[in-house]
C-alpha cells in the first residue's frame, strides 16, 4: 500500500491543473511514480487522491455497504458522482474537473497533504481554518481517538 507524507502549495493553472510533488507521486517505500490516481470527495471540504491500490480498499469498504440500508446507497451515490481517474501529465500534473474544483473551494493555489493512504487537495486558507482549530488540542484528541493504544 502506498503512503504519502509532507505536503506542498502548488499553482492551479487556467485549465485545473495542478502539480503532484515527486515525493507525492512516487509515495514512500516506491521506486517508481504512480501514472495515475483516482480523485474523490474528502472530507472536511478538501479532494481525495488515491493510488490504485488505495482506491481498490476504499471500493471493497463501499461494496460491503448493505444495500438494503437506503443511507448506504444515498452515500454511495453522492460519494461516487465526484470520482474520477486523473492521470500524472509528463510535467507531473494532474487535471481537477471543475465541479470539484469548486466542490473544494479551489482557486489559483492548492495545499497538496500527504495523509498516509492518501494526499489531500486543499484550499490553503481552509487548510490553515481546519489546522488553527486542532492546535493545542492534539493531545487531547489523541487520548479520545487512539486511546491507549499505540
Amino acid at each position: 500500500m502506498s503512503s504519502f507524507y509532507g505536503g506542498e502549495i502548488h499553482a492551479i493553472d487556467h485549465k485545473g491543473r495542478v502539480s503532484i510533488p515527486a515525493t507525492l507521486r512516487r509515495a514512500e517505500g516506491k521506486r517508481t511514480s504512480i501514472p495515475r490516481f483516482f480523485l474523490a470527495p474528502g472530507f472536511d471540504g478538501c479532494l481525495a487522491l488515491y493510488s490504485p491500490e488505495g482506491w481498490n480498499k476504499i471500493e471493497e469498504q463501499l461494496q460491503a455497504l448493505p444495500l438494503g440500508d437506503r443511507e448506504a446507497r444515498a452515500f454511495q451515490r453522492a460519494f461516487l458522482r465526484h470520482v474520477c481517474k486523473v492521470a500524472v501529465d509528463a510535467q507531473g500534473r494532474i487535471t481537477i474537473p471543475p465541479s470539484l474544483l469548486s466542490l473544494a473551494g479551489l482557486g489559483k493555489e492548492a495545499l497538496l497533504q500527504g495523509l498516509m493512504n492518501r494526499i489531500e487537495i486543499w484550499n490553503p486558507e481552509r487548510f490553515t481554518g481546519e489546522s488553527d482549530a486542532v492546535e493545542g488540542k492534539l493531545e487531547d484528541m489523541a487520548a479520545r481517538v487512539i486511546g491507549g493504544r499505540s
